[in-house]
């Protein structure tokens, strides 16, 4: 029997959706957690790690060690905020400018090529469909069944 014969299914939907995450990831790098920081500073400015923090929706933990990475590499610095000297400013360097734009560059060839194959109707289906799934997404629960039971 053919994968393409097989009786559709949600979990086969689920599947499809992992190789598509696999793919971005792996083949095309896209990993964007640090990019992620650099092109929001880049399009808002400098910010407190709070307000980075809300606007990317990431727990604290994880925000913290993604700016020690970008930090580490000299993509960002925190300066003293000039109204609250108790609090940071995260904003870019010279050079996490350049990267934050060397990306959005990249990222928009990429989306180009990746959904060159869908028509505009398509895309257009498509981001609705994806609207619909994140925002039912958003609103589940799901507990794990105990194994041992």
């Amino acid at each position: 029997m053919s994968e393409h014969s097989l009786p559709f299914t949600d979990v086969e939907l689920m599947r499809q959706m992992r190789r598509c995450n696999h793919l971005l990831y792996h083949k095309f790098s896209l990993n964007f957690s640090q990019n992620r920081i650099l092109s929001l500073l880049n399009r808002e400015g400098p910010m407190t790690q709070k307000a980075l923090m809300c606007r990317m929706q990431i727990q604290p933990g994880s925000l913290s060690e993604v700016l020690a990475k970008v930090e580490g590499a000299g993509l960002v610095e925190r300066r003293r905020c000039e109204d609250d000297r108790r609090n940071f400013e995260i904003r870019l360097t010279e050079e996490g400018v350049k990267q934050a734009e060397a990306f959005e560059r990249d990222r928009q060839e990429m989306a180009q090529l990746l959904f060159a194959t869908l028509d505009d109707s398509e895309k257009q289906q498509l981001m609705n469909l994806m609207t619909k799934l994140h925002e039912h997404w958003e609103s589940c629960t799901f507990e794990r069944r105990n194994a041992n039971e």
